[in-house]
């Protein structure tokens, strides 16, 4: 027989209704005895549970009994097509005896009663159960059976009492029975809120003795059910008569509620049992399509584009929709970019749109749900969302050989002439020098002024901007000077080239340039580099390491050494190239190395000065070079004698290092003027440190490096600065130098430095006292793609801050 237990579980999607009176629902004639009947009991939780079954001879149940000797009892009754049979046996050598409660097995034992059981030809293991007789009469001469009345408990090895009842066969005693017009009701799908709808349920006693009621209830506590009224709690009612219980159904949460109505009886099973159960259903709803977003491969760090969610009133009560988030651990890789549902009431029939972006926060697939609140009972309403992760190009660096793209001294780039008083070339970059047209958001340029007629500076920035209040080189009447610019293209490709005062010759050459987008990845370029920032360190001094001049007309070649994994990756040195004391005017040119050198310049420098400047410099690894070298090399060449210092801040991979930094460039803007006290109170006097705090709309909070204009304006002495992060435990400051000044000049140079935990940096000024200016042209922020473990302003896993010492070859030294 089917178990009905947990029907109601969940959604409930089947109404049963059973009727359980084997005879008249009216009342019934008084059953007098004898009384042959059968009542069966089913437990709720039960193999069979049909509610309550009665087979009474006096309401037509027909019964075939044969009682044999030795007590041995064999029943079958029969009615509306249903029938039980029932054999009985006292424990073996044993009599039955009134008053005796029998334990049962399946089989004869001197210790248990036999009883076999079979309800329409399927039967139970009846053990453990117990049969306790209440008569028991034998004929004297055969021994056998002539009435026979127990009450009997059988629970078929389930952990429930699973059958009970009554068996009387031609007995004098009495028994109370009772059944329920339904077994179970589901009041199926309702409204949470709607008005209550309600069930009557008939009870009837069907016994021979009056079943006598207790107060009806529910087995479990119940906020779905109630009894609106009662007609059976604490009445007795004899054969055939009825009373009622009406339940009224009023849902109060979503989805399935279930319980037992329960109404106390005098019976052998002691309840009446009735399930009941209602779905509970939103009364607001609305469609949402599509059911989940999956944004497939999208580059790591950039906004993909945007797919949209529409949602759609279903029901006839209006939904008010709150603002649409994102939630999950993978959160931070997507982006609400359009919410339309944000404070909307929706009707049936009408529509709001929510937009959502892809920005992947690193690599492999990223989880999140966008969560739609509202003020119905399902809310938020949720959307899967998912994207997988790649590695982009935007932001990396691709080193070139140093080319000249622009020179007015031969009309290269530029018209043949000097630029004069706030004078402007607008010098196409992209296209020329090794620089592709397109995907281009940066250049890295050596900027050189020569045959200045006045003290000046150049203001290089994005074409089709207005020029900012910021200098890229500093320069006096008659200097040959250059410095580093990293600088933004600007519209068509440009870059702007300003002069502020009298007139000069202006060279730029170009060594590499940031990639803008991701266009580059399917290119035979493909990923660039990133940069890795280490404690600044000096390579090579030609002052201590050689006690003599780089001569002229020659090189020097150095190589880095920071461990096997980061050697081989290496495509680049950021490096400060410094002359001191030249013979006479000239230059340095800092190129990968090979033959021959690049007809640039990468430091110019006039007799007898301390001339520096921040140089990108490709490496190289050559197997076959007469200086063959398994690590990365550079070379550095010199027009006249001079001593060089070459020192390192950093290098450029090739995307395969953890923790790289890329490069967001910016329209160059002033964050330090001592002389105003922005940035710095006031001007630094000899030996004294400033701190400066990068403003908010500089630094965001995956910047973690600035890349810097920094100049020293008419400093009272010859001195140096030097930039450093501030708040970083292990990074002091360093013996190299950012700028080299003499005395009453205004000069500059490129910097990088980066940032402590609070977004500063230290400036230390050596001698005198001097105006320090800085200008930031770009900010290095901090690639998840490839980030490991990171503590905010210094990358960490990154290849360690000092080679190991023995390991850094000594300088080679060889003629052009």
């Amino acid at each position: 027989m089917p178990n009905i237990r947990g029907v109601l579980s969940g959604v409930i999607a089947t109404v049963v209704v059973t009727t359980a009176v084997s005879g008249p629902a009216d009342a019934a004639p008084a059953a007098t005895a004898p009384h042959t009947a059968l009542s069966v009991d089913g437990n709720p939780n039960s193999w069979w549970y049909q509610g309550t079954q009665v087979f009474d001879q006096a309401d037509g149940a027909t019964f075939t009994v044969g009682a044999a000797a030795g007590g041995e009892l064999n029943l079958r009754a029969e009615q509306g097509g249903d029938n039980w049979t029932w054999r009985l046996a006292p424990p073996t050598g044993a009599t039955w005896t009134a008053g005796t409660a029998y334990q049962l097995a399946g089989y004869p034992s001197a210790d248990h009663a036999l009883a076999d059981v079979q309800h329409a030809g399927a039967s139970c293991d009846e053990a453990p159960g117990t049969l306790t007789v209440r008569e028991a009469t034998t004929d004297p001469e055969t021994g056998a059976l002539t009435a026979f009345a127990a009450s009997y408990v059988i629970s078929c090895y389930s952990s429930y009492n699973d059958l009970h009842g009554e068996i009387r066969w031609k007995s004098s005693v009495d028994y109370a029975a009772a059944a329920t017009d339904v077994m179970s009701h589901n009041f199926g799908d309702r409204l949470v809120g709607s008005p209550p709808v309600t069930r009557t349920i008939t009870v009837t006693s069907t016994g021979s003795a009056a079943t006598v009621f207790g107060t009806a209830g529910f087995w479990s506590p119940t906020t779905a059910f109630s009894i609106s009224e009662d007609t059976c709690s604490g009445t007795t009612r004899v054969r055939g008569e009825t009373c009622t219980v009406t339940i009224s159904a009023a849902p109060t949460k979503l989805g399935g509620d279930w319980t037992w109505l329960q109404l106390p009886d005098n019976t052998l099973l002691g309840k009446r049992y009735v399930q009941l159960g209602v779905n509970g259903l939103d009364p607001r709803t609305v469609g949402v399509s599509p059911a989940s977003l999956s944004f497939g491969d999208q580059y790591i760090a950039d906004r993909g584009p945007a797919n949209s969610v529409t949602v759609t009133g279903t029901s006839a009560e209006p939904t008010t929709f709150g603002a649409a988030t994102i939630t999950g651990t993978d959160a931070s890789s997507f982006v609400v970019t359009a919410d339309t549902c944000r404070d909307a009431t929706l009707l049936k029939g009408q529509t709001c749109r929510v937009d959502v972006a892809p920005t992947p926060a690193g690599g492999g697939t990223r989880h999140a749900v966008l969560e739609l609140p509202n003020d119905s009972l399902s809310s938020p309403r949720t959307v899967p969302l998912t994207v997988n992760g790649v590695i982009g190009s935007r932001g990396t660096y691709y080193p070139l050989s140093p080319a000249r793209i622009m020179d007015t001294r031969t009309g290269n780039g530029a018209a043949k002439a000097k630029l004069g008083p706030n004078g402007t070339a607008n010098l196409q970059v992209t296209g020329r020098g090794g620089v592709p047209s397109a995907g281009v958001s940066a250049v890295v340029l050596n900027v050189t002024v020569t045959e200045p007629t006045a003290s000046s500076f150049l203001t290089v920035y994005p074409s089709g901007k207005a020029k900012p209040n910021a200098s890229s080189l500093n320069f006096k009447r008659g200097w040959t000077r250059s410095n580093s610019v990293t600088v933004a293209v600007g519209s068509g490709g440009k870059v702007a080239v300003n002069n502020s005062s009298g007139y000069t010759h202006a060279i730029v050459d170009v060594v590499g340039f940031y990639a803008g987008d991701n266009s580059f990845v399917t290119t035979n370029r493909g990923v660039g580099g990133q940069f890795l920032p280490v404690v600044p360190r000096r390579l090579f001094d030609s002052r201590s390491d050689w006690g003599r001049k780089l001569p002229a007309d020659h090189q020097v070649r150095l190589a880095l050494n920071y461990g096997y994994d980061a050697n081989w990756r290496m495509r680049a040195a950021v490096l400060n190239i410094t002359a001191v004391s030249p013979t006479s005017n000239g230059f340095l040119t800092a190129w990968n190395g090979e033959w021959p050198e690049p007809k640039t310049s990468t430091v110019n420098y006039k007799a007898r000065s301390v001339t520096p400047n921040l140089a990108v410099v490709p490496l190289r690894r050559c197997y076959d070079c007469p200086w063959s070298s398994e690590l990365p090399t550079f070379g550095v060449y010199t027009l006249k004698d001079t001593h060089v210092i070459v020192d390192i801040v950093g290098f450029i991979d090739d995307s395969g290092l953890r923790n790289g930094l890329r490069f967001n460039p910016r329209t160059p803007t002033r964050i330090v003027d001592s002389r105003v006290g922005q940035g710095l109170p006031v001007n630094l006097g000899p030996g004294r440190s400033g701190v400066v705090t990068t403003p908010g709309a500089v630094a965001t909070a995956d910047t973690r490096a600035l890349a810097l204009n920094v100049t020293a304006v008419a400093p009272t002495a010859s001195t140096v600065l030097k930039v450093w992060p501030n708040g970083i435990t292990g990074i002091d400051r360093p013996e190299a130098s950012n700028l080299n000044a003499a005395a009453g000049e205004t000069v500059a140079n490129a910097a990088v430095t980066l940032i402590g935990p609070t977004d500063r940096f230290n400036v230390y000024n050596h001698s005198g006292t001097t105006g320090v200016v800085a200008d930031v042209v770009g900010t290095f922020w901090l690639y998840p793609g490839t980030a490991g473990t990171t503590v905010r302003g210094l990358t960490t896993g990154a290849p360690p801050a000092e080679p190991t010492p023995g390991e850094m070859p000594e300088p080679d030294l060889a003629r052009r």
